[in-house]
């Protein structure tokens, strides 16, 4: 299906992107580049990749498919790069959680022989690296794809093609749309989680108080043990919207706060909508298709 593929970033996602189209059989040759101490041959040990590039320009080279797959952080600089290394046809992706920071800089630096796809799998796990890459890792999640009036066709289905291949679903969405609500189903989390972490880690009684916590704690406070990197970049390329949520959630959080200091008894009320917005989400997360 696709002749030569290059994946750059061999972590969780650029791992797992490859063993799937591996698995698949959709690419006839997968090279990698990660700049990452060993993690190129990891990653070829494991069989996410046929080939260990030394250098960008190596994994570049005669690709008709390239997805960055490392922090947004780093992208800026990659595609400022792949303007001159990447052939003439060969069709730029990515798999960043932010999309308009991103897209600008592709239409940026990227001349129109090398068209860009903004493309992220909403897909994850706790634990990160290419150690913890899993074929699966994509399939029946949701798959965005934020294509603009510069977004070329064939490079559009070229991509989508690749969705399909990992067993994934497409949702197109504009970039501002796309980052508003990643903010609050995505960044917003990450954040509260970091500030849960940080309250409580920071309080005199912390010592005594760690040896009680159970489920629920772990539950809240997982996402912060997240990249700081990957996170201080999701916030420096997407702080307007994470901006606007972090006030939704202000406002809430001192609502709450108030009306516990007030010993209001009305506190089910909102609790129990909770609940069932809780409850429904989960029920449309494990039935999918009922939802569709």
């Amino acid at each position: 299906m696709f002749k030569r593929v290059a994946i750059i970033g061999l972590g969780l996602i650029g791992g797992s992107l490859g063993l799937a189209l591996r698995q698949a059989r959709a690419a006839q040759h997968l090279a990698g580049y990660d700049p990452g101490k060993g993690v190129g041959d990891r990653a070829r040990k494991i069989g996410a990749i046929d080939q260990s590039c030394s250098s960008l320009a190596d994994a570049a080279r005669a690709a008709e498919l390239i997805i960055l797959a490392t922090p947004v952080g780093a992208m800026r600089s990659l595609l400022q790069q792949l303007a001159s290394l990447a052939s003439p046809g060969a069709v730029v992706t990515d798999v960043a959680s932010t999309k308009a920071q991103v897209i600008s800089w592709a239409e940026e630096y990227l001349p129109p022989t090398i068209p860009f796809v903004g493309g992220h799998p909403i897909a994850g796990k706790e634990a990160s690296g290419i150690a913890s890459a899993d074929a699966t890792l994509f399939k029946q999640c949701i798959y965005s794809l934020t294509p603009t009036r510069h977004t070329s066709p064939a490079a559009l289905q070229k991509v989508a093609t690749l969705i399909d291949v990992l067993g994934a679903r497409v949702r197109f969405l504009e970039p501002p749309e796309h980052d508003g609500l990643v903010a609050g189903m995505s960044h917003l989390p990450f954040i509260a989680s970091t500030a849960l972490m940080q309250t409580v880690a920071g309080n005199p009684s912390w010592d005594d108080a760690s040896l009680l916590a159970g489920n629920g704690f772990r539950d809240m406070t997982r996402l912060a043990a997240g990249s700081p990197e990957m996170h201080r970049d999701i916030c420096l390329t997407n702080s307007e919207t994470i901006t606007r949520w972090l006030a939704d959630y202000i406002s809430a959080l001192s609502t709450l706060r108030d009306r516990i200091s007030a010993h209001d008894t009305t506190l089910i009320e909102v609790f129990t909508q909770a609940q069932k917005q809780r409850l429904a989400w989960q029920e449309a997360q494990e039935n999918p298709k009922k939802t569709e």
